[in-house]
């Protein structure tokens, strides 16, 4: 017994848990003094690759977090024209620019699974460990990404109206498959088509955005039409026409690649619960 090697006793709060806190409350330190505000609600961090990454921080400051992704062809002041509805609800809403959108830098060349790592700095920076995501649109395979890169810092994510990937699913097929892989091809083989599209978009969306939003509109079912008619929720669509655009068409075409070509993780891989909400009308 008296030549038994005597066994260190781990030292309470050295566990995985412990280190990865006081990794984010190092990176807290490191990196709040780069949190910038820019208006009531508008706030900016720099990134630790010194990019600029923009947020509208709005609700119950001491609420429930809640993340919010906007779409494809939007930007965070896409929402309810309404913010004390999240007042009301007891939660602090954080709607993020993703990069070249709006108040945040742009990132040539990244992929959905780049964005977790801004999210990840966003958190830290706040000092939110855990948080929902809720994501509309095109924002639904980034929300999907971030929980699958960091599930310990999610709760649940919600879905609405998200795409699936548009290289297609096995098995699937009809009109809208094959124009879904059709864009999928062109981003990979020929992506100049899509930057010639999305210039002549964007010059149509600042030229005159009330009339694109106008003809946007007619297309689409009655129910959306009848909610984009109130005047509030017009003027936040106006407002984004040019929001999105703010630093040029780069980023709008920089989130055309990353949709069209494959999101870069398993879906099914996500262990996150997920809520999705998707109008039966939906033709996207």
């Amino acid at each position: 017994m008296d030549n038994e090697p005597t066994r260190r006793r781990r030292r309470p709060g050295r566990g995985p848990r412990s280190v990865r806190v006081l990794r984010r409350a190092r990176r807290r330190a490191r990196f709040r003094e780069s949190l910038v505000e820019l208006g009531p609600k508008s706030r900016q961090i720099t990134l630790s690759d010194g990019r600029a990454l923009g947020f509208d921080d709005f609700g119950d400051p001491d609420g429930t977090p809640v993340l919010f992704f906007h779409g494809f062809g939007s930007s965070r002041v896409v929402r309810h024209p309404d913010d004390e509805i999240a007042t009301e609800l007891g939660a602090r809403v954080i709607a993020v620019d993703r990069p070249g959108i709006g108040i945040s830098t742009r990132q040539p060349n990244r992929r959905v699974t780049d964005f977790p790592r801004d999210i990840a700095e966003l958190l830290d920076i706040l000092g939110i460990d855990r948080c929902s995501v809720v994501a509309w649109s095109g924002g639904g395979p980034y929300a999907l990404a971030c929980a699958w890169q960091m599930p310990e810092r999610f709760s649940v994510v919600g879905l609405l109206s998200a795409p699936a990937p548009l290289s297609g699913a096995p098995g699937s097929s009809g009109y809208t498959w094959r124009r879904h892989r059709a864009m999928s091809r062109t981003a990979d083989h020929a992506p100049w088509v899509i930057a010639l599209a999305m210039w002549k978009w964007s010059r149509q969306q600042r030229s005159d955005p009330q009339k694109q939003l106008d003809e946007a509109i007619s297309g689409m079912v009655e129910a959306d039409r009848e909610i984009l008619g109130d005047p509030a929720l017009r003027a936040v669509m106006i407002a984004n026409a040019s929001e999105m655009y703010r630093q040029g068409n780069g980023g709008v075409y920089d989130e055309a690649l990353c949709l069209a070509r494959p999101f870069g993780f398993p879906i099914d891989g996500v262990t996150v619960p997920v809520r999705i909400w998707h109008g039966a009308l939906d033709q996207v």
